[in-house]
């Protein structure tokens, strides 16, 4: 594995400054944020192009302490290639435009501004009752009068000698596309080896691979001092990566050859401390660690989202997924270094239109069949158009029903070869639609229908439904 940028650095300690419900898929301050899918455009050289698709990541530090955050990059098979660390000063943001990151352009995202004076009547430091609890007079029952946000500074420069701002870097960015972009490469599908072939009116998402914007993702934590570490690596969540739920964030896509723009949530995973996260659950992250506890709330593993496939009124729509595997014959999965004979898919879907009539895939994708579907979500990462050359879809309109192993445990048992350890490191994600409509595009998350991870009954066919029970401690 390759590291391009790194630094070390302490955060202070930190209190979580919001209470929800752990297991629930709920935008409330996080030890981690997944910003599940970033799409950059490159041009014929293979460089970043201003004119084309970018994303943006916005993270926001909702607490007044200072804190350090630890950005993890992967490519879509899962493989951590660039990790950086950024102080965030109290009540702190930080945008990175991942085009500028894949120019090198640290500079144009760095925190570390010092220069700027807050006009009069204005202040840098709210008081009057705000969400640091101070007030300009301390017998107005205050419990901390005159408690000012934390700057840079409360960083122990002895704990970081090697802090950011990090600066232009164009250096770094030939290796930085080239990482990135090397598991996005065209790819042959032939199923299991024993089939050797597939529907024929079906695509496969690797044929369009190389004329698509260059994908990615990137998760976010808060440390407790920069490191060098990827969260795959030993030692990480046995002191590095902190438990204070304080961040949250939204990522932005944008497109400025078609006038697109859309917004959404990240996903934000909550930790539970020693408490909450026991071994019973299986959370996020922890396919990595080795069976290392990382007190992070599992994700979902059944989605629900409407689609629209009417390409005469130029209404489209695209589904984007991100799971904690990726899945191809023949290449070593980044876990467990198996190697896998079949590139089948572990998932069902089921989709109606406006008339209640259905269509769905006769078994799990990951079923031996023959002819088989082709494996649609192959990647960690992917955008892949909802329509009938991908999915079978009953009409131009109506909505899916998206579901992993975990929660198909009825009626039907998952017997995908298992060289990847699906009993060991069930499969988690999330998922997302995006829909053009005319000259017009929006975006939103996904329905969560079940999280079978902490709620073992809801599998098939009890899927959407919340019958009361508390989750697994």
């Amino acid at each position: 594995m390759a590291r391009v940028a790194s630094i070390t650095s302490v955060a202070v300690m930190v209190a979580a400054v919001a209470g929800a419900n752990f297991c629930a898929r709920d935008n409330v301050p996080s030890a981690t944020l997944l910003f599940p899918f970033i799409a950059v455009d490159l041009d014929v050289a293979g460089v970043p192009d201003s004119t084309g698709e970018t994303t943006i990541s916005r993270i926001t530090n909702a607490s007044r302490q200072a804190v350090v955050v630890h950005v993890t990059v992967w490519d879509v098979e899962g493989t951590p290639h660039a990790v950086f660390n950024e102080i965030l000063s109290g009540y702190d943001v930080l945008q990175i435009n991942w085009r500028d990151f894949l120019n090198g352009r640290f500079d144009l995202f760095d925190t570390a501004r010092t220069d700027f004076t807050a006009p009069s009547p204005y202040t840098l430091n709210p008081f009057e009752w705000g969400p640091d609890n101070r007030c300009p007079w301390a017998d107005q029952g205050c419990v901390d009068a005159f408690a000012a946000p934390e700057s840079r500074s409360t960083v122990p420069a002895a704990n970081c000698p090697a802090t950011p701002p990090y600066g232009n870097r164009p250096d770094l960015a030939p290796l930085l596309r080239t990482l990135l972009s090397g598991s996005l490469l065209a790819r042959d599908h032939g199923g299991c080896s024993e089939l050797g072939y597939l529907r024929s009116v079906r695509l496969g998402l690797w044929e369009v691979v190389r004329t698509t914007a260059l994908t990615f993702y990137a998760t976010v934590d808060v440390v407790a001092g920069c490191t060098e570490l990827f969260p795959s690596e030993a030692g990480y969540f046995e002191g590095v990566a902190r438990n204070d739920n304080v961040l949250f964030g939204e990522v932005i896509y944008l497109d400025a050859r078609r006038n697109f723009s859309e917004m959404m949530p990240a996903v934000h995973v909550e930790a539970a401390g020693g408490a909450g996260g026991g071994p019973s659950v299986t959370g996020f992250y922890e396919e990595r660690t080795g069976g290392v506890e990382t007190y992070r709330e599992p994700l979902a593993t059944a989605f629900g989202f409407s689609y629209a496939n009417d390409t005469a009124a130029g209404i489209t729509s695209e589904a984007i997924v991100w799971k904690n595997r990726a899945e191809f014959a023949g290449e070593p999965d980044p876990i467990t270094g198996a190697q896998p004979i079949c590139d089948l898919g572990s998932y069902v879907y089921y989709a109606w239109d406006m008339d209640e009539r259905s269509l769905a895939s006769r078994v799990p994708i990951s079923e031996p069949f023959n002819p088989t579907d082709p494996n649609q979500l192959p990647f960690f990462t992917q955008r892949v158009p909802l329509i009938n050359n991908y999915f079978d879809l009953p009409g131009a309109y109506g909505w899916m029903l998206l579901v992993f192993p975990p929660s198909y445990d009825r009626p039907f048992p998952d017997r995908t070869p298992d060289p990847y350890g699906y009993l060991d490191h069930p499969t988690m994600g999330w998922a997302g639609l995006h829909l053009e409509w005319g000259g017009y595009s929006c975006g939103s998350d996904a329905i969560t229908m079940s999280n079978a991870l902490c709620f073992p009954t809801q599998v098939m066919p009890g899927l959407g439904t919340n019958d009361g029970t508390a989750p697994i401690r």
